[in-house]
């Protein structure tokens, strides 16, 4: 359901930027909000509480942020701030910038793996990916030791798992399909 709600506002938003030939900026002041309220734990938790107005959300907001909010970014705050929508920023900021990157020809990996790649690693997949999907394609690594060895890879809706733990996961419910007479 929030994937949705996500993509109807950000296909909107970036509609309006389009319009007024400002996606790059519009772009780049969404993810600096995005960042910003991860961070922040207590304005994340004043913006989605149902008891704070919604002009006391847009301030606490325009307080943290240190530029100024364009024209467009508040209105579009606001709207989200109104419909009871801000709990959605995160999701909304990916799929506008998933938006912008398929505008311009290109995708975002988000590459999960055990240790840092290397520069070579790096170089490799984006190369092999990019063959794959046939588009220039944008690594965003992530570390997360849990996954014991191998790499995960998120393109789009697809999902590529060739983690230790995912190897380990399959072969659990293998066996539990096994049936013993």
């Amino acid at each position: 359901m929030e994937s949705v709600i996500a993509q109807k506002y950000a296909v909107a938003l970036l509609q309006v930027a389009k319009d007024q030939k400002t996606v790059d900026a519009i772009s780049a002041e969404m993810h600096a909000i995005q960042v910003i309220v991860e961070e922040n734990e207590s304005l994340k938790s004043t913006l989605e509480h149902p008891r704070v107005k919604a002009a006391e959300k847009l301030d606490a907001l325009r307080r943290v942020l240190k530029e100024k909010l364009s024209g467009t970014m508040e209105n579009f705050l606001m709207l989200l701030i109104l419909k009871k929508r801000i709990k959605h920023l995160t999701a909304v900021a990916d799929h506008f910038e998933r938006l912008c990157y398929e505008m311009k020809g290109k995708a975002i990996a988000r590459v999960l793996s055990a240790q840092p790649l290397s520069d070579i690693q790096k170089k490799g997949l984006t190369e092999k990916l990019s063959q794959m999907f046939g588009t220039l394609v944008e690594l965003r690594e992530e570390v997360k030791p849990g996954l014991i060895g191998g790499i995960m890879i998120y393109l789009g809706d697809q999902r590529m798992d060739g983690s230790v733990l995912g190897q380990l996961e399959r072969m659990k419910q293998r066996l539990l399909k096994v049936e013993i007479d």
